[in-house]
């Protein structure tokens, strides 16, 4: 069988061959449980590695690398970051230099440090823990690694970064040096930082720039992250380029597609520095951390050259405030802080007082405000952000006056973009493809340094699913119209015009905003997002977005929401620029100024805040990441990269969301197939409409009705809430009685994945039944996992159909007692389940409790546990043999009366569970009985615990060393009671065995009486 420890092996074989690290047990290491570092690696390394510095330094640099200011893990982290990166700095009195620097990692030369991989590491802090695999550098405990089962269904990848979390608490000074952790089920495989949520855990998907992407899910999965990210110069390389803590918070670690693409990137823009100036274009899709990446790039393009100038280049204010900010969340990485630039004279003053570093931000509009040379240096980047058609046109195009016939040269913003920094190097970031109808991309800023799409953004889960659903036929706006809109908005692309020309233009649609604004229409857009909305909150609870056509409607739209639902009107922020051409003044002030829309973004992105539905034109359509923004209502036409743009803005990763919604109301859908159409051929149908999912979820509700033939949930609509419940527990009851229950979750869980795409499209008898089927597949669920749905939980799941989970008679679920002064297996608990009259259910109940307690019993009793799963086992197959579910029952009855009383047997003897264990084992064999009497086995039994409480060591069990010093000393113990009995030889092996099975689960603390006594002090129960 494939299990951790086979997994294990196979971890530590990569390490072993394809990664040449030196590889130990840590059960083989003599060493202080107490200390995460391996003391003589470390002095060693640095003796190694700093061979010119004096004994005092290097060992005062020692000193501090093993007492990290643990105050928090987040600062003690990034303090040790700092140590790693920079070297420790070691003040040093009396001498011309005041202080050294101690160099703890040789990152100039990868292989001059010590790489190890240790399994079963032993760490005491608050108790003791035992990670599957450390990786050290130089002695330092760098990577973590917590390895699943592949094969058992309940131990999954994220209980994998639960028990990474649960270390971080327990055995917090481990964490202190750690550079990312990795966890694996065998099949999939991820890692991430010590601030990271369990969606923000990547996986690694490449072993080198030059090979494919392995996208398919397998074992291989763990071997090319291992191969890929801990291959040893590209860990170092990792650890110093690609990780820092973004505003001393969030540890950041760089996705594969940003490791390679940026390696790229810095190669290429520093040959370009040399040759043609144009270091190429960078596309990656929305979503997949575009400014991150710019901040490696910019850190890579520093050291690489000599620390140069970066000019930083947006096409819109919102983008440049974001970008800014994530540099200026990154300033101690950069070494350097950013800083705006407010005005054409502000950036040459900047350029001016600069002969080399600085990073600057500043609005491609701002080399229009004045032509002319701003710099002639040689030693300045330009990274231009969302490199499409704004940041083109270096040849001209002709514009014709139609009145005067006279012809003027109308540029691009390129063109005076390098007019004014002719001796720049040019890099270019976009999200977007460029499309047919942009000048030449090459001519610009170069070819294609490295792509990242939309679909391979959704297999790595950088971004989820966009789906589109079209209201437009359910408010009867004229489509004849849209050609008109077509034609208007079309007018104001010209390339190269000025933001006061476009606002002319805009003001020819007037016309289209009145039909568009049409009281009429605008009421039936409002009531549909409103009714769409009620539904859409209760299945993901997230946030909204509509994107309305024009300030004035947007103003109106926000009214019409506060008068038509009070409710939701409390929820909803007018999120819009201050003008002073707004006349109305109620207006005015619900837009507020610039403090207001700081104030309505941080509740927006607040997931907990009251606001949760902005109305928007064009704020927030860019650079503006709220994850768990699952809902956009257009009804602006936008079109190209704007509309892939602001679709983006929902296709964030955040908890269980599965994908973000386009609900449109202006008919985009010509305008997304065309946007669509330059993107890669696999990403062309990476948008589908809703009607797909609604095609799915109704196959599902076809074979789940066929499941349910002769079972009548007509009434489920109708009924009230407790007739509702007794419906679904009737539908639990039949689910299980055809022993139809895997084939049932695995189509309800499709049909679940579809409903929260499609829900808003269905009728409401459809919901109704898809409903029905969520809550059975709910309540099986919560029955197989805790043994009784949690009450609460499930009437908060199924609020409008419940009102009462429990019925007092034993006429539905029975409501099981887990109080500690009473066993789930006793006899009140036992009466309750015989009397339910659905049987199957009552089976599963009780099988899960029995289930349970043979589950402690693995980890604390050897024998008994043996003794009552092969019972269970053997009942459970006659059942499947014979199909009688009551004489199922009564004898699962029977079994779960024999554990409680082998429970109170131990309670009787006045023996703790663990001491009873020993009892159990020393009198397995039937013969033993003959020789010795209950008092001395009992005695033997307390006093086996005292001594190995007294003798342990962690891992004993596993070192050969201590395996044996221990062995030694229970069989000197048993032999003062002339314990075994000569013709029983075997016996002692049996306790020994026992005493390893509660030392690998950590029963025992550091003396005796400080065992658990939960279970023997369950009340005592009679039969």
């Amino acid at each position: 069988m494939f299990t951790e420890d086979s997994l294990e092996s196979i971890v530590l074989d990569l390490f072993q061959d394809e990664l040449e690290y030196k590889v130990q047990k840590g059960y083989d290491l003599v060493r202080d449980y107490h200390s995460v570092v391996l003391e003589e690696d470390l002095r060693e390394a640095l003796y190694v590695i700093n061979p010119t510095l004096s004994v005092e330094v290097i060992e005062a640099a020692f000193r501090k690398l093993l007492y990290i200011d643990d105050a928090s893990l987040v600062s003690a982290n990034q303090q040790f970051q700092r140590f790693l990166i920079e070297g420790v700095r070691i003040e040093v009195y009396g001498e011309d230099i005041p202080s050294r620097i101690v160099k703890v990692i040789d990152f100039d030369h990868p292989y001059n440090n010590d790489f190890k991989a240790i399994n079963q590491f032993t760490v005491i802090h608050k108790a003791e823990k035992r990670p599957d695999v450390v990786v050290f550098v130089n002695g330092l405990p760098l990577v973590v690694i917590e390895l699943k089962s592949a094969v058992r269904e309940d131990a999954t990848i994220h209980d994998g970064y639960l028990q990474i979390k649960t270390y971080q608490d327990i055995i917090k000074p481990l964490f202190h040096y750690n550079a990312f952790s990795i966890i694996s089920d065998g099949v999939n495989a991820k890692f991430g930082s010590i601030t990271a949520d369990y969606d923000r855990y990547m996986q690694w998907k490449q072993v080198d720039r030059h090979s494919p992407i392995v996208d398919e899910p397998h074992i291989a999965q763990i071997g090319t992250l291992m191969k890929g990210l801990l291959n040893k110069e590209r860990l170092l390389d990792v650890i110093r380029n690609y990780s820092f803590f973004a505003g001393g918070k969030a540890k950041i670690i760089s996705g594969y597609h940003q490791y390679f693409g940026m390696n790229k990137a810095i190669d290429s823009v520093v040959r370009a520095v040399d040759g043609d100036k144009r270091g190429g274009v960078v596309w990656h899709t929305q979503g997949s951390g575009k400014s991150f990446s710019m901040v490696f790039l910019s850190a890579g393009l520093i050291a690489r050259l000599n620390n140069p100038t970066i000019v930083v280049v947006t096409d819109r204010n919102d983008l440049d405030e974001q970008i800014h900010g994530t540099f200026s969340s990154a300033a101690d990485f950069l070494r350097q802080a950013p800083v705006r630039a407010e005005s054409r004279e502000n950036l040459i003053e900047l350029l001016e007082h600069r002969s080399i570093g600085g990073i600057f931000f500043t609005t491609i509009q701002k080399f229009t405000e004045e032509t002319g040379l701003l710099s002639n240096r040689h030693d300045i980047i330009v990274i231009a952000d969302e490199a499409h058609r704004s940041q083109y046109g270096i040849d001209p195009d002709i514009k014709i006056d139609k009145k005067t016939l006279e012809a003027e040269l109308v540029y691009g913003y390129a063109k005076y973009l390098r007019d004014a920094l002719p001796n720049a190097t040019f890099i270019g970031f976009t999200g977007t493809p460029v499309d047919s109808n942009d000048k030449s991309t090459i001519g610009v800023f170069g070819e294609l340094i490295d792509v990242y799409d939309m679909t391979q953004a959704k297999l790595d889960g950088a971004t989820v699913d966009l789906h589109y659903e079209n209201r437009l036929a359910k408010v009867h706006l004229d489509e004849g119209i849209l050609d008109q809109i077509d034609k208007e908005v079309a007018s104001i692309e010209a390339q190269g015009l000025t933001p006061e020309k476009i606002e002319k233009l805009k003001k020819d649609l007037v016309t289209m905003e009145a039909v568009i604004g049409d009281e009429d229409r605008l009421n039936l857009v409002v009531d549909d997002i409103l009714a769409h909305y009620d539904i859409r909150k209760d299945i993901l609870k997230g946030k909204a977005m509509i994107v309305a056509y024009s300030r004035k409607i947007a103003y109106r739209m926000y009214q019409l929401i506060k008068e038509k639902s009070p409710e939701i009107g409390a929820k909803i922020g007018l999120v819009l620029s201050d003008s002073n051409k707004d006349t109305n003044q109620e207006m005015r002030d619900i837009i507020g100024n610039k403090q207001h829309r700081q104030t309505l973004a941080n509740q927006f992105k607040d997931d907990n805040s009251d606001m949760k539905i902005a109305i928007v034109v064009d704020m927030w359509l860019t650079g503006f990441d709220v994850p768990s923004l699952d809902t956009m209502y257009i009804d602006k036409i936008m079109k190209e990269h704007n509309l892939m743009q602001a679709i983006a803005r929902v296709n964030r990763v955040y908890k269980d969301k599965q994908a973000g919604l386009i609900v449109d109301y202006i008919g985009l859908s010509k305008y997304l197939k065309e946007a669509l159409n330059t993107y890669t051929s696999r990403d062309k149908n990476s948008v589908p409409e809703i009607e797909k999912a609604k095609e799915i979820l109704m196959t599902e509700v076809e074979i789940l009705e066929g499941m349910f033939h002769g079972f009548d949930f007509s009434k489920y609509m109708n009924a009230t809430p407790k007739e509702r419940f007794e419906l679904i527990q009737d539908g639990v009851e039949h689910v299980l009685k055809e022993r139809a229950k895997e084939v049932f979750l695995k189509h309800v869980a499709r049909l679940q994945s579809a409903y929260n795409i499609c829900a808003t499209a269905l009728d409401f008898p459809v919901r109704v039944q898809v409903s029905f089927f969520m809550a059975v597949k709910s309540f099986i669920v919560k029955v197989e996992r805790d043994g009784m749905p949690d009450v609460e939980a499930f009437k908060k799941k199924i609020t409008a159909m419940i009102e009462q989970a429990i019925i007092r008679d034993g006429d539905e679920v029975v409501s099981i007692s887990a109080k500690k002064e009473k066993s789930l297996l006793s006899v009140e608990n036992l009466e309750k389940i015989m009397a339910m009259k659905r049987k199957n259910v009552a089976a599963t109940i009780l099988k899960k409790l029995i289930d349970d307690k043979i589950k402690w019993f693995e980890q604390t009793n050897i024998v008994r546990s043996g003794f009552f799963s092969e019972k269970l086992k053997n009942i459970v197959e006659r059942y499947n043999q014979v199909e009688d579910i009551n004489v199922l029952i009564t004898q699962m009855i029977d079994i779960a009366k024999e554990i409680e009383s082998a429970i109170n047997e131990g309670i009787d003897l006045h023996l703790s569970p663990e001491e009873q264990a020993f009892y159990d084992a020393l009198a397995k064999p039937e013969l033993v009985k003959e020789h010795y009497q209950s008092d001395v086995l009992r005695e033997m039994a307390k006093n086996l615990i005292q001594l190995i409480s007294e003798n342990k060591t962690p891992d004993w069990y596993k070192r050969n060393d201590a395996k044996a010093n221990m062995r030694s000393l229970i069989k000197r113990l048993l032999k003062k009671y002339k314990y075994p009995p000569d013709e029983i030889p075997e016996a002692t092996e049996l306790v020994i065995r026992q005493a390893e099975l509660q030392m690998k689960n950590n029963l025992y603390e550091t003396n005796s009486n400080r065992f658990s006594y939960s279970i023997a002090a369950e009340r005592k129960e009679l039969y």
